[in-house]
């Protein structure tokens, strides 16, 4: 018997889980955060407390309470029993949070299956992000002790798990290759790729004895690579699917721009700027970054970047359609505020900066002083996290191109309101051109009658019911 269980995901945008089982093999499609669930109880300033473990995240909800897929180390920690691993994989569609964020609970030795680019864009959200919870691609095991050199005990963390490597953990990844059939128990499982708004974005055809099941991920047709996601189309149907998990984000919208239709009207913005030019984009949606790139470009511009969105160019490598040396590297005081100082040892500046000292040492870099100097000769990446360099640039005559979604939760519209105060506070005009990384409401149909699969079972959707097909 196939069982299919909706354990996140259902009726909300994200936080899919999706727990498949047949005869003796379980796995998981996904395994996400819940953005909506999670900020009904705990905000930027409010967060689960690392001490307890998982129990906050049972507590409300946050996590399904199973046996034999979390971490030894947490489970002790709370009194429970480490039971045998229960789950056979898991099966990541991209790396956005909402859909890889809570790997950071699972036990270590379960099979991780995803594309490249996924495994990289984990790799450095993980090495690039502060916070308690985001061991994504190794584990450091928390709460355990170790003996000194004075006979005593003393905590086990990272620094220290670089030598006492017993307690630091690389998770099972599995690299999946495209249209090749991967087995795993009863199950024969097939990674195609999609169009999304980050690389390495892919859906999964599952094969089995009583009927496939094909899921789709998150994906849309108006990107670059829209013709990734036709081919998907094409195969889901060839595997005359019993069951299409399906997202359903933009079910309730039909509007649809492309991704080049973005980027010439970014280029349309920038060459009536005077000034600086400044742009709010997802960070890790190459295909966005590389639109404002080509829009830079036909407008004499440089594209100035952060040295995280530097650090995940330059991890993607051939996973990107450009290279750091395309663009240039802003980076921004920290700590001390020693980068843009005259006469200031290499030495001490890196002692401003962690991962970002791998960016400094091998790459040229500018700073805010570079965009005082030339304001009409940049285009430069920012976000409401970056916004406080506005103090030191100083900017006139500039603008703000908004190339991001719309708030959708109560937090990210106060973050919104407080970005409008910093606009408005330095006289910045903001200006509005982007694209979902969803399918419209009228592409998700068409995709669904031509698959044409025996059950829909949808995800990823606060509207159900649109999608036509219920199921459980």
């Amino acid at each position: 018997m196939v069982k299919i269980t909706i354990l996140g995901g259902k009726n909300e945008i994200g936080g899919n889980k999706i727990l498949v089982e047949h005869e003796d093999t379980r796995v998981f499609l996904d395994f996400g955060m819940s953005f909506n669930h999670n900020s009904s109880f705990f905000s930027e300033y409010l967060n689960p407390r690392k001490c307890a473990a998982l129990g906050d995240f049972f507590e409300f909800g946050l996590l399904p309470e199973m046996n034999g897929i979390y971490r030894t180390d947490y489970l002790e920690h709370m009194g429970l029993p480490s039971e045998e691993c229960s789950i056979d994989a898991v099966f990541l569609s991209h790396a956005h949070a909402d859909h890889v964020q809570h790997v950071h609970f699972l036990r270590w030795d379960i099979p991780i299956y995803c594309s490249e680019a996924t495994k990289i864009i984990m790799d450095c959200v993980q090495k690039t992000s502060t916070g308690s919870f985001i061991d994504l691609t190794n584990a450091c095991e928390s709460f355990r002790y170790y003996e000194n050199t004075k006979g005593g005990q003393s905590r086990v963390n990272r620094q220290i798990a670089k030598k006492k490597t017993e307690y630091l953990h690389d998770r099972n990844f599995e690299i999946m290759e495209p249209y090749n059939r991967i087995n795993v128990g009863s199950l024969d499982v097939e990674m195609i790729p999609v169009d999304h708004s980050l690389p390495g974005a892919c859906g999964y055809i599952i094969y089995t004895n009583q009927g496939n099941i094909v899921y789709t991920g998150d994906i849309r047709f108006h990107g670059s690579n829209g013709n990734l996601s036709e081919k998907f189309v094409k195969k889901a149907k060839a595997a005359s699917p019993k069951w299409l998990i399906c997202e359903g984000t933009r079910i309730d919208s039909n509007e649809k721009n492309s991704e080049k239709e973005v980027e010439q009207e970014i280029s349309k913005i920038i060459a009536d700027a005077e000034g600086l030019v400044f742009v709010e984009h997802p960070i890790r949606d190459i295909d966005r970054v590389n639109s404002i790139l080509e829009a830079s470009k036909a407008n004499d511009r440089i594209f100035a970047v952060p040295p995280k969105l530097a650090y995940l160019i330059e991890a993607l490598g051939k996973n990107c359609p450009f290279t750091l040396d395309d663009v240039e590297i802003l980076v921004p005081p920290k700590s001390w505020g020693l980068i843009a100082k005259e006469d200031i040892s290499p030495e001490l500046i890196t002692k401003d900066y962690k991962w970002e000292n791998d960016i400094i040492s091998e790459y040229d870099y500018i700073t805010f002083k570079d965009l005082i100097k030339n304001p009409d000769k940049y285009v430069v990446s920012m976000s409401m996290w970056e916004v406080g360099q506005l103090v030191d640039i100083q900017p006139k005559k500039a603008i703000w191109i908004k190339s991001s979604c719309e708030p959708f939760s109560d937090e990210m519209l106060l973050d919104d309101e407080r970005k409008k105060h910093w606009l408005e506070h330095f006289g910045i005009e903001e200006f509005s051109a982007h694209a979902s990384g969803h399918a419209s409401g009228n592409e998700i149909r068409a995709m669904i009658k031509e698959i044409g699969a025996e059950m829909v079972i949808p995800v990823h959707t606060e509207h159900p019911d649109m999608l036509n097909i219920g199921g459980e």
